[in-house]
C-alpha cells in the first residue's frame, strides 16, 4: 500500500508541473516522461538536483528542482511534447565546514549523464534509478537509465458511449 508521504509528494509534483507557467499540452495531451527513483543509503549535506527539459515542439524550457531530503524518492518530470532535449542535469551539494564556519558547494554537471548534448529525444520516455551513497565522489552512487518508446502517455482513458 502506498504511504501518505509518497502520495502527497506525487500530488504536489503533479500540481507544480501542470501549472500554467509551463508549456501547455497540445491536442495529444502530455508528451514524454522521465520517471526518477532514488534509493540512497546515505547522502552528504543538502543536495538538490536541477533538471531542465527543452520542449522542442512548444519552444519552451521546463525546469525541475528536486530537493533530496530522504534516501527514497520518486519524481516524474514531464515534457509536453514527443520531442525534447535535456539541457541541464546539475546536482549541487552544500556542506557545512564547522572548522571554517562556512558552507562549501560542490556541483556535478551532467549528473547521471542525462544531458542530451544536442541529441533530440523523439518519442522516448525514461526510467532513471539512482542508488548508493550520494556524495561529490561519483564512484559512491550508480545511475541506471532505460528508455522506452512511449507514444501515448495518459493518466486516464476517456470513456465515450
Amino acid at each position: 500500500m502506498l504511504n501518505k508521504k509518497y502520495i502527497t509528494r506525487l500530488l504536489l509534483s503533479l500540481c507544480l508541473t501542470l501549472s500554467t507557467s509551463y508549456a501547455q499540452p497540445g491536442a495529444d495531451g502530455l508528451g514524454q516522461t522521465i520517471q526518477i527513483t532514488t534509493r540512497f543509503q546515505s547522502f552528504v549535506g543538502n543536495p538538490s538536483w536541477l533538471l531542465i527539459i527543452r520542449d522542442i515542439d512548444h519552444g519552451q524550457n521546463i525546469p525541475y528542482l528536486f530537493d533530496i531530503n530522504s534516501g527514497e524518492n520518486f519524481w516524474v518530470a514531464f515534457s509536453y511534447s514527443r520531442n525534447y532535449l535535456i539541457l541541464a542535469s546539475t546536482l549541487q551539494i552544500s556542506t557545512y565546514q564547522s572548522r571554517y564556519n562556512s558552507y562549501k558547494n560542490y556541483k556535478i554537471h551532467n549528473f547521471c549523464h542525462l544531458e542530451s548534448n544536442g541529441r533530440i529525444m523523439r518519442g522516448e520516455s525514461m526510467f532513471v534509478t539512482i542508488q548508493g551513497d550520494l556524495s561529490p565522489n561519483s564512484d559512491s552512487y550508480s545511475c541506471q537509465i532505460s528508455t522506452y518508446a512511449d507514444t501515448n502517455f495518459t493518466f486516464a482513458n476517456e470513456v465515450t458511449e
